[in-house]
């Protein structure tokens, strides 16, 4: 026996893992500064633990967390010698205040706050806390001219030393390289342990917009590892251009108002990152035609605003991308039926039609396309990249029937000519053979917003079903794993003997 005594248990084990402990964070308003304190304030007294939980109460965060002391005594002292160089005041007593006022919720004693001029150690740290102009020191003609940034220049911006401590312990955090920075922000308990790159993630793109897009995308997916994906409440980000040529900003990104954050399938997140990237790697390659590439630029941006804005206008954009995308032979979003059922659901979560009906009639009109359209006079088949084009002329041309008469008669003629070609095509042999009533009610009105939302459903899966697919899809168990390797199902060709 080792003597352990269960009686003493409570006793011995007291303080096992570390103390408990809170700290109280006000916001500034400035989104990715206050990102950077409420980062600094957890690793100076609490510690990237495995057991951090953060609120948002609005006005500022509160953490809570077990705090091992003996393991970050002294570290707000030496990021304090860091920032402030001058005797008074003294490193001890000023982070004794900071320490009071952070655990207190108590604002920082103004006769004892100290505000220093945000260069060298304290420079960068919002695209917002600029210096003048374009962060050039021009409060006057004179300082406009030299660009004076030394600190007793009148136009340098000047900040709350207690700000400045948290923010470049928020900073020291960053690494990589990338004009701009990007920070999530989590609610909830976390462990920031095993989060990947909780505290650093940059990325250089031409476009903002894409970047944004494309790190949200890939923070969630990687977050799904972990079961961590709704506790991404946030992303901030803060540019850092060269600023003779463009301005710089910084912003905040509310993740539940986005696709992203809509979005509730691992596979559909992970594979919408994919295509993503592979878009926007290939419409900003300069190798590419201007053409080619300018067409790519409108697709990624297309995707990208229905991302962030997941509303009925911004979808029909982000299907027009996918059919280029189609026609280019690029991946797309909609390969799947369940892909296309929870894009469209996030813009439209009240539709009450027929999912089957129209899938089966966009499948009959797939068919139609490639047996009417895709051979010649003689019947053997065009090149692909013909069939591709043809394939496209007719998607543009259903798009832009101004109401359902029209549409229904251009479909319905399509129909006719792919049958006439293979006796199959809109039958229950190709799983084609649609329900009449269930699609005309799906349909709604002439024109009108009902034709639109039925318009853009049929037209994803359009998309979907003229993209091959394998024969025997696994069926959908609504399992939230990610895939295990890059492979898509494909549809094997149809004989073309």
């Amino acid at each position: 026996m080792n003597g352990f005594s269960w009686g003493t248990a409570q006793s011995t084990l007291e303080g096992f893992g570390g103390s408990p402990v809170s700290v109280h964070v006000p916001k500034t308003g400035l989104p990715f500064f206050d990102a950077l304190r409420l980062y600094g304030a957890i690793d100076l007294y609490i510690g990237l633990r495995e057991d951090v939980l953060i609120s948002d109460n609005g006005d500022r965060w509160e953490v809570s967390g077990r705090c091992r002391t003996k393991m970050i005594a002294g570290r707000d002292e030496a990021a304090f010698q860091q920032v402030w160089s001058q005797k008074n005041p003294k490193a001890g007593p000023f982070c004794s205040l900071l320490h009071y006022s952070l655990s207190t919720g108590v604002s920082f004693p103004n006769g004892e706050q100290k505000w220093t001029p945000a260069v060298k150690a304290l420079s960068g740290l919002d695209a917002a806390l600029q210096s003048g102009i374009r962060h050039t020191a021009a409060s006057s003609y004179e300082t406009l001219q030299s660009g004076q940034t030394s600190p007793s220049s009148v136009c340098v911006l000047k900040i709350p030393l207690s700000d400045g401590v948290l923010a470049f312990a928020g900073k020291k955090r960053i690494e990589g390289i990338g004009d701009i920075t990007f920070l999530p922000l989590f609610e909830g308990q976390i462990d920031l342990s095993k989060v990947v790159s909780p505290l650093r993630a940059r990325l250089g793109l031409p476009n903002v917009l894409c970047a944004q897009v494309l790190i949200s995308l890939a923070l969630k997916t990687s977050l799904f590892a972990e079961g961590y994906q709704d506790r991404l409440k946030a992303v901030v980000f803060s540019t850092d251009f060269d600023s003779r040529n463009r301005d710089n900003y910084s912003g905040l990104i509310t993740i539940a108002s986005t696709g992203v954050g809509k979005m509730r399938s691992a596979s559909l997140v992970y594979h919408m990152y994919r295509v993503f990237r592979e878009l926007v790697r290939n419409a900003w390659n300069t190798q590419r035609r201007i053409s080619r590439q300018e067409e790519l630029k409108l697709a990624a941006l297309g995707m990208a605003y229905w991302l962030l804005q997941p509303v009925g206008k911004h979808l029909a954009s982000m299907i027009t991308s996918q059919e280029r995308l189609r026609r280019e032979r690029f991946q797309v979003v909609f390969t799947r039926a369940d892909y296309v059922k929870e894009v469209f659901k996030m813009s439209y979560g009240n539709w009450r039609g027929d999912h089957e009906a129209v899938r089966r009639f966009a499948r009959a009109v797939s068919s139609a396309i490639k047996w009417a359209r895709g051979r010649d006079r003689n019947g053997n088949w065009l090149p692909d990249e013909e069939q591709r084009k043809n394939w496209y002329d007719e998607v543009t041309m259903l798009r832009s029937a101004p109401s359902a008469k029209p549409f229904i008669e251009r479909a319905m003629i399509l129909i006719e000519q792919g049958h006439r070609e293979h006796s199959q095509v809109g039958t229950a042999h190709r799983d084609e053979a649609y329900d009449p009533h269930n699609l005309l009610s799906s349909l709604g009105s002439d024109r009108g917003s009902e034709f639109e939302t039925f318009r853009d459903l049929f037209r994803m899966y359009l998309v979907q079903e003229s993209t091959y697919q394998a024969r025997e899809e696994p069926a959908t168990n609504g399992s939230s794993e990610l895939p295990e390797n890059d492979t898509q199902p494909q549809r094997e060709e149809e004989d073309q003997q």
